[in-house]
């Protein structure tokens, strides 16, 4: 019996219950406290990351709205300049297809980033990415 063994920590549970798809469109959060206009960055059916320059704290609560679809939705994450959200029902298949067929992006390779000036699939200029 080791008196001061460290216990073996369990792995973290994956917290999304499934994958999400890199869109790019705009978005708009509805709230009693004020609309807070962004956009998408990733979907799935049963969230979203949405950028804004002041994201609702964690715990807020309000309808995302986006061109294709509206969710009510959960904040359950926030950090300085996007939020993650839970829908309070999962998105149909038909409203997630649609979304990511109008909005899909393509991942960016950090070389690329900077000279990326290839239109946007909707004829609107691509907003400019910084690599992470």
């Amino acid at each position: 019996m080791k008196l001061f063994a460290r216990a073996k920590q369990d792995a973290l549970p994956e917290r999304r219950s499934g994958p999400r798809t890199r869109v790019d469109c705009l978005a708009k959060m509805l709230m009693p406290s004020g609309d807070r206009p962004g956009r998408l960055f990733d979907i799935s059916a049963n969230g979203a990351r949405f950028h804004t320059e002041v994201p609702p704290a964690k715990g807020s609560s309000g309808i995302l709205d986006w061109t294709v679809h509206e969710a009510y939705c959960h904040v359950t994450w926030s950090a300085p300049g996007m939020c993650g959200v839970t829908f309070d029902k999962p998105l149909n298949a038909k409203a997630l297809r649609d979304t990511i067929d109008a909005a899909a992006a393509g991942a960016l390779g950090a070389a690329s980033a900077d000279n990326d000036v290839s239109p946007h699939p909707s004829g609107q200029a691509r907003p400019t990415r910084l690599p992470c």
